[in-house]
């Protein structure tokens, strides 16, 4: 039987990221993905220009009619958060229908590059950490691995020059996991001209890196954690996962950029998805 995922997060028509992303990679990895709009955007936010509909009031009704269908997921993933409120939603979604064998991935959703999004708080970012102890996995970036940890970043990317920055970031994660009893995955680790993805588990960590090519691109992140989802619903090891979810970047990413390209559209993923395909009796 097909397992299934409940994946929380924004749907944007333009710039390939989140729910976009996310129902691609899901299907293609053989789960059935089974989307809940935090938000519905035009396009995303990284536009000049776009709109955007706070999907809170709706969010209610699906978990009153998955109910009343006796929906089950194996996997409940959430990502963007429109507001407060949908904070708490997830927690009592979580709650709702989390089974004994259900896997739940969050991604932490909140700043880049040293910067907390316009969008968020102080207070949102609290509830946002209480909601990732509920978590099997966590796939913040950087950022937002100090945000939870309560680390300076800017003091974090001091230290890069020094060889034993990892050292100090496996610390930050470490500390991470010891207060929570969940496994990190942090990407977009930028040392040297490369690209590192960190994974962290209970007595163990390994980086994974890949060549820096150009500028950021929208929906990378929603890529990654999608791959991390897929794979960990079909029973594969999290550090091949992240290995493997750092390969596809890179290799999607560096074809991408032969073309002329708007960062803003995402990365031309759609071609490659076949290398992604997961064999049935790896999923068994």
């Amino acid at each position: 039987m097909t397992k299934s995922a409940a994946v929380i997060n924004d749907l944007s028509g333009f710039g390939k990221c989140s729910l976009t992303a996310a129902i691609a990679i899901l299907s293609v990895m053989g789960i059935q993905p089974c989307p809940l709009p935090t938000a519905i955007l035009t396009n995303q936010t990284g536009y000049k220009n776009h709109y955007c509909f706070d999907f809170s009031r709706q969010m209610p009704f699906y978990t009153k009619m998955w109910l009343k269908n006796n929906a089950c997921f194996d996997g409940i993933c959430s990502g963007y958060i429109a507001g407060e409120q949908q904070v708490d939603f997830i927690e009592d979604f979580i709650k709702v229908f989390k089974k004994s064998y259900t896997k739940i991935i969050i991604d932490p959703v909140m700043g880049d590059n040293g910067k907390l999004y316009s969008a968020y708080n102080k207070n949102t970012c609290n509830k946002i950490r209480e909601l990732t102890k509920k978590a099997d996995i966590i796939t913040p970036n950087l950022t937002e691995l100090c945000i939870l940890t309560g680390d300076d970043y800017n003091s974090v990317m001091g230290k890069a020059d020094s060889k034993f920055f990892f050292e100090y970031i496996e610390e930050i994660a470490k500390k991470a996991i010891i207060d929570n009893n969940f496994k990190i995955t942090v990407t977009g680790i930028k040392k040297g001209g490369f690209i590192y993805n960190g994974v962290f588990e209970t007595g163990s960590s390994n980086f994974f890196k890949s060549k820096e090519y150009g500028s950021s691109f929208s929906g990378t992140g929603d890529i990654f954690s999608s791959i991390i989802c897929g794979s960990v619903l079909n029973n594969i090891e999290l550090s091949k996962a992240v290995e493997n979810a750092t390969k596809f970047i890179e290799g999607v990413i560096k074809e991408t950029i032969k073309e002329p390209y708007e960062k803003n559209h995402g990365i031309d993923f759609e071609k490659y998805l076949y290398k992604l395909a997961v064999n049935r009796e790896n999923r068994e």
